[in-house]
């Protein structure tokens, strides 16, 4: 069996998700080890894209725990990139950390859908006055997990 078959993921010891959001990377995917009651990850991604700027990149490391009683809500925190913006022929990387929110319908290890939210920080990469410095912002998260 392939290590990256769909099939692969369903020991609930791992996951792997496609979506929009911060600890997706941007429009990316994640990587989760599980364990009983949190996870940790790797994402990667794409931020923004131009014919004349290029890609930019989203990645970072995760953590993020269940709360509560059900399996179905997690909090957690997030480094790396955390926005990306592209202007005339310069770019930008915000790099920082977020709080996170998930939500999995049918439980976290589970295959399902993912809604959620987070609050995030983030420094430019670049000091072009284009750009701002530094960034606060809240953004919503949809998935799908296998």
């Amino acid at each position: 069996m392939s290590i990256f078959s769909v099939n692969s993921f369903s020991d609930d010891t791992r996951n792997v998700s496609f979506g929009l959001g911060t600890d997706q990377g941007g429009f990316g995917w994640k990587y989760t080890v599980n364990d009983r009651e949190s996870r940790l990850y790797g994402s990667l991604g794409l931020y923004t894209y131009s014919s004349s700027n290029g890609f930019n990149l989203g990645y970072g490391l995760g953590w993020e725990s269940l709360v509560g009683s059900s399996r179905n809500n997690t909090l957690g925190i997030f480094l790396g990139s955390v926005s990306g913006e592209g202007r005339n022929e310069e770019r930008t990387s915000y790099h920082g950390a977020a709080l996170t929110y998930n939500y999995y319908f049918k439980g976290f290890t589970k295959s399902n859908y993912v809604i959620g939210a987070d609050l995030k920080y983030g420094i430019s990469s670049n000091s072009h006055s284009y750009f701002k410095e530094n960034i606060s912002q809240v953004s919503v998260k949809v998935a799908y997990q296998w």
